[in-house]
């Protein structure tokens, strides 16, 4: 995928796009969110932005006018990694993320594709101080240590 400046409008909505189109087709639910979220408008998103947003994405992924797998088959915990790592300025981390939950939920479900998309922003963008507070700027967000504590035993 093409990189795009970190924390701009672009990168922004692409985590929303992937949000709308990781479970297949963008609906007019999540469209119709998008044009009245509060969160999403003061991050500068808008219908006009996310579709564009979206041809690229089909261009990057080579996937032309339909998808034979979900976005969640092709996309790698890597790949997603890449496009959240572009968002790094914590108050634009909160507040996508308060975004993209409304934006999963328009359709009162959460697929198995969405709940992972939130999931690896919360692993990446969480720290023990919450969502979006680094610790230390050169270290990436890590899972909460009692999280981490867990995994081993």
């Amino acid at each position: 995928m093409r990189p795009y400046p970190p924390n701009s409008p672009r990168a922004i909505a692409r985590v929303v796009a992937l949000g709308m189109l990781i479970d297949g087709v963008a609906d007019q639910a999540e469209y119709a969110l998008i044009e009245q979220d509060d969160c999403l408008q003061a991050l500068g998103i808008d219908s006009t932005l996310i579709d564009a947003v979206i041809h690229e994405l089909y261009q990057d992924l080579d996937l032309g006018g339909s998808m034979t797998r979900t976005l969640d088959q092709r996309l790698t915990a890597g790949d997603l990694a890449k496009v959240l790592a572009e968002i790094s300025l914590p108050f634009l981390q909160q507040t996508l993320l308060r975004g993209m939950m409304r934006v999963v939920l328009a359709n009162d479900e959460l697929s198995t594709g969405e709940a992972r998309l939130i999931r690896e922003a919360l692993v990446q963008w969480t720290s023990d101080e919450g969502v979006g507070h680094h610790p230390i700027p050169a270290n990436p967000p890590r899972r909460r240590a009692a999280d981490r504590a867990a995994q081993v035993a």
